[in-house]
């Protein structure tokens, strides 16, 4: 910023005081060069001749003509002002001279002065008059000017480095609550919309996450807890009845096989925390075209016969065209969680419908419908959290990671997981969850 007023400042002054200055310069050049002809062509009486003519004139022009010892042949001074060199130079003096009785004419003169030929010497200057005053004048305010830009640089510099050390200090104290444990802490956003907002901005919304991490992680514990005791309990209740009972080979294979089946349930829990905690990370998936549209129409073949055995009504309706950038079984497990969500949950005789279509240019939506108890509004966000289970819920087999990995595919994939009210009405609304994710662009 400052420099920018320097330099405005000088480009001022030499488009106004130097341009004048240059003016007058290139002036008393062209008036010497015409007397230099003159003393060529006629000799010293033509040029005295023409230094009295244009002397008499009463012009902006000062003339001299002095001979070679600087005595005064003729013109407007009683001795030269300055001392002339071997070579013709550019001078610039004060000057003063009789206009009449008692009265002197003071100023400041631009011009040249040289020996015609190493004979006489001649003076030729411009009395810059007011154009020197002009010229002080534009100086002073542009010296004005330059102090008082100064002046502002510097104080709108500290205002600025004020300004943002505050900011910088508020965003650094933010950053040790938080260290300190003070998860709810955040970073000031003044509204201003610069830098800093956007960086607080971001710094919130990594202390969001941060703080929903944690606070999964801190609740992981009691709900894996919780929805490991019922099989570890029963696990060990069979295989003691089995060691306590009286030898029999059918009834220990029995009790085994239980135990088995508790086992593989445990170990099913255990590998979807895995892909929930693997589809978070983001690690070592590689995106490639995947083509919705059929993996919908396959799943929908698939879950039509499940559907029957239940005794639900299921009905697909499937668009054409829908692709996406992602990893193929990522898509294809979400897609069933959702519809093994929805099967779970509708009771016998209800409705489950899948739709696919385009959201726009830019988006596909692929919902999975149901006619069920649904999923209280104040619920909703909850429920696509690690381990979180509604009590109405509890009932039924599952540990609380179905919509988890849902919307952790979703975030993967740039998309997101919207729930809503589905086919039902009143106290059974239904469940609409919708699988929104970014659209690769349509083949022409």
């Amino acid at each position: 910023m400052l420099a920018f007023v320097v330099a405005l400042l000088v480009y001022m002054y030499i488009a106004t005081a130097g341009q004048l200055t240059r003016d007058a310069a290139t002036a008393a050049d062209q008036e010497y060069a015409a007397l230099e002809r003159a003393y060529a062509e006629g000799g010293i009486r033509r040029l005295n001749q023409e230094v009295v003519e244009r002397a008499s004139r009463q012009g902006p022009f000062l003339y001299m003509l002095a001979d070679a010892n600087g005595e005064l042949i003729t013109g407007d001074f009683r001795r030269l002002p300055v001392t002339p060199g071997e070579a013709e130079q550019r001078v610039d003096f004060q000057f003063e001279r009789e206009v009449g009785e008692n009265e002197v004419d003071r100023g400041r003169a631009l011009g040249r002065v040289g020996r015609l030929l190493g004979g006489p010497i001649l003076l030729v200057a411009r009395d810059l008059g007011d154009n020197a005053a002009i010229v002080q004048r534009i100086t002073r305010v542009l010296y004005t000017v330059a102090i008082l830009g100064l002046v502002l640089s510097v104080a709108s510099g500290l205002l600025a480095s004020g300004q943002a050390a505050r900011r910088a200090e508020a965003l650094s104290n933010t950053a040790h609550d938080v260290m300190a444990g003070d998860l709810s802490r955040r970073a000031p956003v003044r509204g201003a919309g610069d830098e800093f907002d956007a960086l607080a901005e971001d710094m919130n919304a990594m202390l969001d996450r941060i703080e929903r991490l944690v606070h999964t992680t801190r609740t992981a514990g009691d709900a894996i807890a919780h929805d490991l005791r019922s099989p570890l309990t029963r696990f060990q209740q069979r295989l003691e009845s089995a060691l306590d009972a009286p030898p029999d080979s059918e009834a220990d294979r029995n009790a085994l096989r239980k135990a088995v089946e508790e086992a593989d349930k445990i170990l099913a829990m255990f590998q979807a925390v895995l892909k929930v905690s693997r589809v978070e990370t983001a690690a070592n998936w590689r995106f490639e075209e995947v083509d919705v549209t059929a993996l919908a129409r396959e799943l929908a073949e698939f879950y039509e016969p499940a559907a029957e055995e239940v005794g639900l009504s299921f009905k697909a309706d499937i668009a054409d065209g829908l692709t996406v950038m992602g990893e193929d079984g990522l898509v294809t497990q979400a897609l069933s969680n959702l519809i093994e969500n929805a099967f779970k949950y509708t009771p016998e005789g209800g409705r489950v419908e899948v739709r696919a279509r385009a959201g726009g240019e830019h988006f596909i939506r692929v919902s999975v419908m149901d006619d069920g108890p649904g999923v209280p509004f104040e619920e909703r966000e909850r429920v696509t959290e690690r381990f979180v289970r509604l009590e109405s819920a509890r009932s039924s087999q599952g540990v609380g990671l179905g919509l988890a990995l849902v919307s952790a595919v979703a975030r993967l994939h740039k998309g997101q997981l919207e729930l809503n009210d589905g086919l039902g009405s009143g106290d059974r609304p239904g469940l609409d969850a919708t699988l929104v994710l970014p659209r690769t662009a349509p083949q022409r």
